[in-house]
């Protein structure tokens, strides 16, 4: 079972969220159905689909050499110092490519919006991300050549902010050479 549908049978008007309300005395709403708490649903399904870049971040911080932190507690570091410039200046190449690839897919933000939507967009548009969009104008409406346009123009603008990402990640990326 997709995640989306999960998704949208806990936060649907009978779901799992309006459920536990029920049983503190809360009334629940329609969460993806309505216009004022669609998007946020699908901010909150994000960060619970989080999973991938967070393995990636145990893979870097296993890789910080414990000789690094046992240096800093000989030189009176506490936690935190040790946090702030060991770990982080040594995980900065991963934040760099977690940030890189989630920004890109937060520009490809599809799947969730269409299912949790039905293709429509949701409630008012809220859940109409670029994507949808696109995929609306190209397979519901057969504009194949505005779809098109639409989809060099979305690699055009995450090429630009990859670019600037790279350009910025030389003051802020260590590779400790």
């Amino acid at each position: 079972m997709s995640i989306a549908i999960l998704w949208r049978q806990m936060f649907g008007t009978d779901g799992l969220v309006n459920d536990l309300l029920a049983l503190v005395g809360v009334e629940g709403v329609g969460w993806i159905a309505h216009p004022d708490f669609a998007l946020g649903t699908l901010v909150l399904l994000n960060v619970w689909t989080f999973g991938a870049p967070m393995v990636i971040f145990l893979a870097g911080l296993r890789q910080v050499p414990t000789t690094y932190y046992e240096a800093a507690t000989v030189d009176g570091a506490g936690r935190w110092a040790r946090f702030r410039h060991v770990t982080v200046p040594l995980l900065t190449p991963i934040i760099f490519f977690n940030l890189v690839l989630q920004l890109i897919g937060a520009f490809q933000t599809f799947t969730q919006a269409f299912v949790v939507s039905g293709g429509t967009g949701g409630p008012s548009d809220e859940t109409l991300f670029y994507t949808l969009y696109l995929y609306q104008r190209g397979f519901g409406a057969f504009q194949m050549g505005y779809a098109s346009a639409l989809a060099w123009l979305l690699l055009v603008i995450i090429a630009a902010l990859t670019a600037v990402n790279f350009l910025l990640a030389k003051r802020w990326v260590f590779y400790g050479d």
